[in-house]
């Protein structure tokens, strides 16, 4: 009997550890109240939760690359402070949450749906935090890092690139599995901007995306079910 009870927990702690390293890997999002940016973020918040638009002709993803393009060519200037699109528009020149926010706010105008802002970190190692887009489409996510990248790439499982921590859809917030496992990751203090590109900057000829990898077609609005209706 004892020995049955010590089977019974041995695996079911197997099971448990098995189901967390398997969230940890993928880093889910879960759905939460609040997370540490709400502060800093309050003068965006009306861009994250604009309305989405609508557009005679459906957004491609080569009309997205031209805006990647765009703004990666602008010049990176941190600001500790969350600067609007219109601001970055303004100014020319932008940290990477407002290349990222700005190309928000394009692709949020043109009609895309299952976008979202997320903060994480670049690489797993990198000592500052970071700010991207992921576009959930048909054939998969992609990631949109105006700051680095010249074009879309793809989200890939077990990479240790673009670790997520929260992420931002509308007025709906979301934290990763990985930070909700480490609960020590919730600090008091309010945590430093993103502020990734600040150290080094990347050429184009190294960073560039094989823009070969993606359909240049039209997105397929059928699989967005969040999408509003008129």
């Amino acid at each position: 009997m004892i020995f049955s009870n010590l089977a019974r927990y041995f695996c079911f702690l197997f099971v448990t550890l098995g189901c967390a390293s398997i969230s940890l890997a993928q880093s889910q999002f879960i759905e939460v109240d609040y997370t540490p940016y709400d502060h800093q973020m309050e003068r965006i918040q009306p861009v994250l939760t604009a309305p989405v638009g609508y557009s005679l002709d459906e957004l491609s993803l080569t009309l997205v690359n031209e805006w990647m393009i765009e703004l990666r060519a602008m010049p990176y200037h941190y600001s500790r402070q969350w600067r609007t699109p219109f601001e970055v528009e303004s100014a020319r020149a932008a940290d990477c949450k407002g290349k990222a926010l700005a190309l928000y706010d394009r692709m949020l105008l043109n009609g895309a749906c299952n976008l979202r802002f997320v903060i994480g970190k670049r690489r797993t190692n990198d000592l500052i935090t970071h700010a991207w887009l992921e576009w959930d489409i048909a054939t998969g996510t992609l990631i949109l890092d105006p700051t680095f990248n010249w074009t879309a790439t793809w989200k890939l499982a077990g990479q240790r690139t673009y670790v997520a921590f929260y992420g931002y859809e509308g007025a709906r917030k979301f934290a990763a599995a990985n930070v909700l496992f480490a609960k020590n990751s919730f600090v008091r203090r309010a945590p430093a901007a993103p502020a990734q590109g600040a150290i080094t900057q990347p050429t184009r000829s190294a960073l560039r995306s094989r823009p070969s990898l993606f359909d240049e077609g039209p997105v397929d609005w059928r699989f967005c079910p969040h999408r509003p209706t008129l």
